[in-house]
């Protein structure tokens, strides 16, 4: 493997020896900290880091636990429903007493609690429907998520030979500057003894210009695919990430040309969650039906009922004292034509009120039954409910059949590019084989000067462009194998 650091290290190891007294015991502190800085990622590392971090993916998974927590609230629809009533306050001019329910003009404190308990018996299978739809979707949830992390450690698979590609390429323009380097030293040699004009020497610095170019176009290429990678992981972009290097080797058992789309296509349906999920979407549709035929049965539930009251007037007869008497108004009677006043004496009686808990237990009241409500009319709104979810099912079965079309077709186009790769890799080793041998021809030719150093050039530049459509195409071909990895439910791996 090419130094990436050829051109610098005379003046490395220059500066090293100066310091290699004082810095000896700094490196031997600082050995654990590099390998960790240094420490490099697979291709398994980082498509398990994206689908923890990813946003996509995370977004999924909380589609996942609504959906969850949607099943769970429509399980919870069997259980009876319970609540409390509680009630305060002062009511004032004409009003009905709550507890003898009698019209009064004074203000009166009064306080009401109740517990009200309720149950389902029928209701045309609404819950069970409903609890079976919700089934459906969590199920097609879950795919759904499942499909995101596919895509996205594909996304990532592609990223990270993007990387191992551009890597590739900028160690391949590194070199083409040193070899450059090298051909400018032996030109001047050449020109020094002669054999070629000195003329020859701008031709090959032009060159060796266009080189530290394409190096530098290299390194920028590197940048942003390592970027693009950092993206897809959620990661900082000044995040030290460095990815593994392994030997990029295409497999011995590729075969492209034998690959045949039905078995491919019949593994793909049942490993590609989104197909799955197409067809979990039809099952609740399907339930969405028979949830809305449920308006049109009759619906029965049971109730029950506990209560009581208080009332700030609530006299207690039982509690009645005596704590005096009085002259009672007077009156006139007639005795025999004769009127007279009469005047007699009264008790005086104190009646309190009930007390407060006596009154609760006075007042408490209970109450049990059977509530039926049965639809006569309803303005055609359930038959036109029923409509909908019949279309709802007509396009998940068409969005299902879609699916599976467009995977037949995505299958199709993978081993067409397989193939196509393959091709193209095979024609551009050939290309790559005949313009070294055109190369090192024309390099012996311009050492014994018989070609100029333009037509070196020109074989030189023949054989970078072909080192670097090699280099594409190999990587190109791999990739198309991969995605029918990914077709046939394979892990991604290098």
């Amino acid at each position: 493997m090419y130094d990436r650091n050829h051109q610098f290290l005379p003046n490395l190891l220059s500066r090293m020896t100066r310091r290699i007294a004082t810095s000896v015991l700094a490196l031997v502190f600082l050995v654990p900290f590099l390998s960790t800085a240094q420490d490099s990622w697979t291709l398994q590392r980082c498509v398990a880091y994206a689908l923890d971090n990813n946003l996509t993916v995370a977004q999924a998974k909380a589609n996942v636990k609504i959906s969850l927590l949607a099943q769970q609230q429509s399980k919870t629809s069997r259980l009876p429903n319970v609540s409390a009533n509680i009630d305060a306050g002062e009511q004032f001019g004409r009003t009905i007493d709550p507890t003898t329910n009698q019209f009064s003009t004074t203000g009166i404190g009064f306080n009401s609690m109740s517990i009200n308990a309720g149950a389902n018996v029928f209701n045309g299978g609404l819950v069970h429907h409903s609890i079976k739809q919700s089934g459906w979707d969590l199920k097609a949830a879950e795919a759904d998520a499942e499909q995101s992390g596919n895509a996205l450690s594909l996304q990532v698979a592609q990223a990270y030979l993007t990387i191992l590609l551009n890597e590739e390429r900028l160690e391949n323009a590194k070199r083409r500057v040193t070899q450059s380097q090298t051909q400018l030293t032996n030109t001047m040699k050449l020109i020094e003894a002669g054999s070629v004009p000195p003329a020859e020497k701008y031709t090959v610095q032009a060159r060796i210009a266009s080189d530290e170019q394409a190096q530098v176009v290299a390194q920028n290429d590197v940048d942003l695919s390592y970027l693009s990678l950092k993206q897809l992981l959620q990661m900082e972009p000044d995040f030290d990430l460095r990815i593994e290097r392994p030997a990029v080797v295409i497999p011995a058992d590729a075969n492209p040309e034998g690959t045949v789309l039905t078995p491919v296509y019949d593994i793909a349906l049942g490993t590609q969650p989104n197909i799955r999920a197409a067809d979990f979407r039809i099952k609740s549709a399907e339930e969405s039906i028979a949830i809305a035929r449920a308006a049109y049965f009759p619906t029965i539930s049971l109730f029950a009922n506990l209560r009581s009251n208080y009332s700030s007037r609530f006299p207690d007869f039982d509690r009645a004292v005596i704590t005096g008497q009085r002259l009672s108004s007077p009156q006139t009677v007639r005795i025999n034509n004769q009127d007279i006043t009469i005047q007699s004496y009264e008790p005086i009686i104190e009646i309190p009120t009930v007390r407060y808990f006596n009154q609760i237990d006075r007042n408490f009241g209970q109450g049990v039954g059977v509530s039926m409500n049965i639809p006569i009319y309803q303005n055609g709104r359930t038959r036109l409910t029923v409509e909908r979810a019949r279309l709802s099912v007509m396009n998940a079965q068409l969005q299902s059949t879609q699916n599976r079309q467009q995977l037949k077709n995505d299958i199709q186009t993978a081993i067409a590019n397989a193939r196509s790769a393959k091709l193209q890799l095979g024609a551009a080793e050939k290309t790559l084989a005949a313009n070294q041998i055109a190369y090192q021809n024309t390099e012996k030719r311009h050492s014994l000067g018989a070609v100029n150093t333009l037509e070196l050039t020109t074989a030189k530049t023949n054989l970078d462009n072909s080192e670097n459509d090699t280099t594409l195409a190999r990587y190109n071909y791999l990739f198309r194998l991969k995605i029918l990895d990914f077709y046939q439910g394979k892990q991604l791996s290098l």
